[in-house]
């Protein structure tokens, strides 16, 4: 068998390094990216729909990297209230592309409900902690924001 030409030799070399370089730990980002908003640590606005759920399954699967960050998004209001608990939960969703599958947050607010709430279905804003709670002897995770916007 012959010997591959040099330049052949010389793009499988690139290549390998530049794989290397791709699959290095170095996250930091590049030096000219967007600063994030004022006090988020993560924040979902920012992106589009695809890397909003990648972002959002990344916090179910390890929520302890999470844990008391501040984490921003924007989607649907929607509210259930547990007759067995006696307690309201609340919630920011949105749907992926094919409007399939709901992902999104627990969020907990002051408010009183429904005074200082949106109607059903309304677009809303909202950041804050991320925590974890207990109901039902099941832990969940939520975010304990201090204002719901309305996005209109």
């Amino acid at each position: 068998m012959n010997a591959a030409p040099p330049h052949n030799k010389k793009r499988l070399i690139c290549l390998m390094l530049l794989f290397a370089a791709g699959c290095s730990d170095n996250t930091a980002p590049p030096a000219n990216a967007d600063a994030p908003s004022a006090g988020v640590d993560v924040d979902l606005t920012e992106l589009g729909k695809t890397m909003m759920i990648a972002v959002i399954n990344n916090i179910y699967i390890t929520p302890d990297e999470y844990m008391n960050q501040t984490i921003k998004m924007r989607g649907e209001y929607s509210s259930v209230y547990y007759a067995d608990i006696g307690r309201r939960f609340h919630y920011v969703l949105f749907a992926d592309d094919g409007s399939c599958c709901s992902y999104g947050f627990i969020f907990e607010y002051d408010g009183v409900y429904p005074d200082d709430f949106p109607e059903e279905g309304t677009e809303i804003e909202v950041s804050g902690a991320f925590g974890r709670g207990e109901a039902l002897d099941r832990a969940y995770h939520y975010l304990a924001v201090d204002d719901i916007i309305i996005i209109e």
